[in-house]
């Protein structure tokens, strides 16, 4: 029979099967010597039964949890509901979140009530100490099993504080908080402590799934509405984790505290934290340096405590502990909230220190912790990138509007240009005029004026792009963008509709010259030039063919001599379902596609140009069209489609380079996706290289992961 109750004590595979459990974690401690408060932990099976039983525990389970019980009475020397020495428990999610979020999710001091609580007082000495204890049982109950709002409730009073100067006001208060509970609910708190258990079990579960299914655990507690209805009951949650307290108060306590094994805002090595000595007048909070002084030998033992657990698990901790006369007992281990600092530094560090290996350090980074880490100049952030690069297998390349985002490229290692969008440069507020003056030129000889005065503007661009990206892949997109756009006169737009193809091929044929001048121009001061020239929105095969033809025509006019040192190629720019069906057609002619993610998947929802908003190009903005942000990228939809459109270029020319580029695709699953398809590259804005290196990392472990996985599985199957 499957055990649905396993205490801490046993040392069989169904605690350590657990997945995140906590529990397991301290049963390990406990068999190891460690001091651990006694406990037990309910599975999840175990609580899922208990949620579709309308509040009851089976028989089965009930009679599991009282055995429990009694072994830990007898282990404890104290009594569930009974008088002189009461077990009080403390009930909280196995799963391993951390503490802030098990504080608002938890229960303590299960099994006071009107009886026990003055055994309780009897025991410590303090009355006061233990109406403290029932009154804390009375809010939490009554926020986690009856949705109680928060800012009806009052922190857990301490001794210094003026309002609770005295126990007649505390059990005034005891008394208000029945009132309200029984208000709420329609029933009175549970004098029975079986009953208080039962409950307190399955509002930890239910609040547990909540967590799960993506509400904010963290959530304000002064807001409206708390975890209403936490206690109706689901099918998933985690398992529950029933613990016997330490008594704040008994002979042999001499204090607590909360600490993490280094500093979760800095990521500094060595414990730090805080201590409350037991009986405290002032009822003072201080720094562990308190504990150093006043008890040098249990802070001692704190540390090495410290030192062990971060040995064995490889990451930073938060521990809340008990130090008593002869020992230092700990009651919860979890793993630290970190600051994206302290994430970065301690992975890097745990690497060094032998705790991790390198891919488990790259996994446990994530896209925020990346972003504010570029903040300031993290010799562990530049680490971390090299041992991705040594991993990744995509190269990632950088989006470039202006030319100035072609340095801030190069400072992150990108390796290469995939997108350059030539349109950005040449309507810039200083070059847009020349452009609108070309384009109403009433000649032909006027217009080619006007092209003339923007080559070497465009040719100075280009020179740039090579210089930065020295013997890196360079892609030019040829112009894209409406010309109608440009002006708002309806005549005018009426005229220049009329030759606006025309135009827009001299532009391209403008654009490829200064290409090619900058590269005889850059090869002449010995830098290595690779250009990709892109074609945009190609919607038939026999327009890059046409295209490429110009192409070659224009390099063997310019290159001259030098041609053999120019190994440029052409590509077209995927941007619509359509082209991608067609894309074994398209590659006959390109050497590389170029998947543009964005304006897919605003083709497939029906977002065209003139549909988005804000499309209007004015001073200071891009001609980027911005994604609506319900529509980031589906795997399932562009992703598919995106798979399919390469795979079978490729069987067209099997050495075809396929490239993604968009605003939505540097999600770790998109990644994996983008790895898996073996496409050969992702395109970003500058500031988005660092995580992208990541990301691409990323995929290759898990990729290897899954692998081994498949393999395992499939050895097992064969046994």
């Amino acid at each position: 029979m499957t055990k649905r109750v396993i205490s801490l004590e046993e040392s069989g595979v169904e605690l350590k099967g657990l997945p995140y459990s906590m529990g397991a974690a301290l049963a390990e401690r406990m068999q190891e010597g460690w001091s651990v408060p006694a406990g037990m932990v309910v599975t999840t099976d175990g609580c899922r039964s208990y949620c579709t039983r309308l509040g009851q525990l089976s028989d089965e389970i009930m009679e599991e949890l009282v055995s429990a019980i009694r072994q830990l009475e007898q282990q404890t020397g104290t009594s569930f509901g009974g008088p002189n020495h009461p077990l009080l428990f403390d009930v909280r999610s196995d799963e391993t979140v951390s503490f802030s979020a098990l504080e608002k999710y938890a229960i303590s001091y299960v099994g006071l009530n009107d009886e026990t609580v003055e055994d309780l007082a009897h025991q410590t000495g303090d009355r006061f100490y233990a109406l403290q204890c029932y009154l804390a049982v009375l809010q939490q109950y009554g926020h986690l099993v009856h949705g109680i709002p928060y800012k009806m409730t009052f922190a857990k009073p301490a001794a210094s504080e003026p309002y609770f100067s005295g126990e007649t006001e505390l059990e005034s208060w005891i008394e208000e908080w029945k009132d309200l509970i029984q208000a709420v609910s329609g029933s009175p708190f549970p004098q029975d402590v079986f009953t208080q258990l039962q409950t307190a079990v399955r509002a930890v579960f239910c609040s547990a799934d909540k967590m799960n299914h993506g509400a904010d655990p963290l959530e304000d507690q002064t807001k409206e509405e708390a975890p209403k209805g936490a206690a109706k009951g689901t099918t998933n949650g985690s398992a529950v984790l029933i613990q016997a307290m330490v008594q704040g108060n008994d002979v042999d306590y001499k204090g607590s505290g909360k600490v993490c094994t280094r500093n979760p805002a800095t990521g500094e090595q060595g414990m730090i934290g805080d201590y409350l000595p037991s009986r405290s007048k002032s009822g003072m909070v201080h720094a562990l340096s308190y504990l150093k002084r006043n008890n040098s030998k249990r802070y001692t033992e704190l540390e090495m405590i410290c030192t062990e657990l971060e040995r064995r698990t490889g990451t930073v901790l938060e521990l809340t502990y008990v130090v008593k006369t002869d020992s230092v007992c700990i009651q919860h281990v979890q793993p630290a909230r970190l600051s994206s600092l302290a994430t970065i530094r301690n992975a890097v560090h745990f690497v060094h220190e032998g705790l991790v290996s390198k891919e488990e350090a790259l996994l446990r980074m994530r896209s925020e912790d990346i972003a504010a880490g570029m903040q300031q100049e993290l010799p562990e952030l530049k680490i971390l990138l090299e041992w991705a690069d040594d991993i990744k297998e995509l190269s990632i390349l950088s989006k470039v509007e202006h030319i100035s985002e072609v340095w801030h490229a190069r400072a992150w290692d990108a390796e290469g240009i995939g997108l350059c969008t030539t349109e950005t440069m040449l309507l810039s507020p200083s070059r847009k005029p020349y452009m609108q003056k070309m384009l109403l030129a009433e000649t032909e000889a006027d217009r080619r004026r006007g092209l003339e005065r923007l080559l070497p503007m465009q040719q100075s661009d280009m020179e740039c792009l090579f210089e930065a990206m020295d013997g890196r892949p360079v892609n030019i997109q040829l112009f894209d963008f409406p010309l109608q756009e440009l002006f708002q006169d309806e005549k005018v737009l009426e005229s220049q509709s009329n030759d606006s193809a025309l135009v827009l091929s001299q532009i391209h044929e403008m654009q490829l010259e200064a290409i090619f001048r900058a590269a005889v121009k850059s090869i002449r001061k010995g830098l290595w030039v690779r250009p990709e020239i892109m074609i945009p929105h190609v919607e038939h095969v026999q327009e890059i063919q046409k295209m490429r033809a110009l192409v070659d025509h224009v390099a063997d006019q310019v290159l001259g001599e030098e041609r053999r040192h120019c190994v440029y190629k052409v590509g077209a720019a995927v941007t619509s379902a359509k082209v991608a069906w067609t894309a074994a057609h398209i590659a006959r002619y390109a050497d590389f596609i170029s998947f543009d993610a964005d304006t897919l998947t605003q083709s497939i929802y029906g977002n065209t140009r003139e549909k988005t908003a804000g499309r209007e190009l004015v001073e200071g903005e891009t001609s980027q069209i911005e994604c609506n942000s319900s529509h980031t990228f589906s795997i399932e939809g562009v992703g598919r489609l995106v798979e399919m459109a390469a795979a079978q270029g490729r069987i067209r020319k099997p050495h075809l380079k396929t490239s993604i580029t968009g605003e939505h695709i540097l999600d770790t699953a998109c990644i994996s996706f983008i790895h898996d398809i073996k496409l050969v590259a992702v395109c970003c804005k500058p500031e988005q290289i660092p995580w992208a290196r990541i990301a691409a990392a990323q995929a290759v472990i898990r990729a290897s992961h899954n692998n081994q996985s498949m393999k395992n599985e499939d050895i097992s199957t064969i046994a």
